[in-house]
């Protein structure tokens, strides 16, 4: 068997090891294939002719772990995950990514094809219309396989001291969800949950005392059952996940901006106007508001300054075709002194 990842990292890897990482990401990572502009979603049955494939980097938890990286800068996030060496070479196109990106990979188990029993790693089909709304099918492949040992594995990120958070994504199994979290508090260190990914219930993991939460609308309806068109609605839903243990919510829902909730204050931000670029597209439009809230926490921000650095990126995402991540920079253009221009 070879297997990259603790034991085996790269010398660019060795390097980043020397720094001590701002963010620590466990999940999975996938390939993307989106059908980009068709005509629209379909039905049962349906066909249409149109649209441009792309085939890019993805999973929740990678798409944020550079992301991170793109705001905070190479060597300051590190991420765990699994994959497996396919006869098509589709796990190079996440791996690859990461290390362009300047993510720490020494903690990503690369299997040969064989050994993984053959599994090939995650691939999510994405059609995306004219609008920008999307569907996704997410086959999880080796990231069915991540677990409890291999985030044991990555030990040594837990250790030491300085500022840090975690980011959690859920296409990975629970049991090695909770573990993630329950490390993560035994050394201190914030959890900011992504709830994409969510199949059912996970009471389990709310209760352990969450940081940020960062559901979308229809995440948070299927939370809590209640459904979430208005800011009342998105009161109600925040208040239920208050109560399970979690401390601050980030609700976001699209074009209305997201929702801050916590024991001590709720607020609305709405998207900033940005631009026209002429695309329009919600792929990974979460996963930059949840990436960025993570690294202006690590970096010290407030919550509220985070949720609203964060909103920002999201909207700038939602402008930009497939993935492409806003950099600090990106957003400087549109703050001063902590406020929107």
């Amino acid at each position: 068997m070879r297997v990259s990842g603790p034991g085996a990292p790269s010398p660019r890897c060795q390097k980043m090891k020397q720094v001590q990482p701002s963010i620590i990401v466990p999940g999975g990572l996938n390939i993307d294939l989106i059908g980009l502009g068709v005509d629209r979603l379909l039905g049962e049955g349906e066909q249409t002719l149109g649209g441009i494939l792309r085939i890019g980097p993805g999973g929740k938890a990678r798409n944020m772990a550079q992301m991170a990286a793109a705001y905070l800068g190479p060597g300051r996030v590190a991420m765990i995950g699994r994959t497996s060496r396919d006869p098509f070479g589709l796990w190079r196109v996440p791996v690859r990514s990461l290390e362009a990106a300047g993510v720490d990979t020494s903690f990503i188990k690369i299997l040969d094809f064989e050994e993984s029993g053959r599994k090939y790693p995650g691939v999510a089909l994405i059609p995306v219309d004219k609008k920008g709304k999307n569907q996704i099918y997410v086959l999880p492949g080796s990231n069915a396989d991540f677990c409890v040992g291999d985030v044991d594995g990555a030990g040594s990120l837990f250790e030491g001291d300085g500022r840090r958070m975690m980011i959690l994504a859920l296409e990975i199994p629970m049991e090695t969800a909770a573990h993630c979290i329950r490390k993560a508090a035994r050394h201190g260190i914030p959890v900011v949950l992504d709830p994409g990914g969510i199949s059912g219930p996970i009471d389990e993991i709310l209760n352990e005392r969450i940081f940020l939460l960062k559901p979308n609308e229809h995440e948070a309806k299927m939370l809590t059952g209640i459904p979430v068109v208005d800011g009342k609605s998105a009161d109600q839903a925040a208040r239920k996940l208050l109560s399970m243990g979690v401390q601050n919510v980030l609700l976001t829902c699209g074009g209305e901006g997201a929702y801050l909730f916590n024991s001590e204050s709720s607020d609305h931000i709405p998207c900033h106007a940005v631009p026209e670029t002429g695309a329009c597209d919600e792929t990974g439009c979460g996963d930059q508001v949840t990436a960025v809230a993570a690294s202006c926490l690590a970096e010290g921000f407030s919550i509220e300054e985070a949720a609203r650095s964060a909103v920002l990126a999201g909207t700038l995402q939602f402008h930009r075709a497939g993935i492409q991540p806003v950099a600090k920079e990106d957003l400087a253009r549109w703050v001063n002194d902590g406020e929107q221009k």
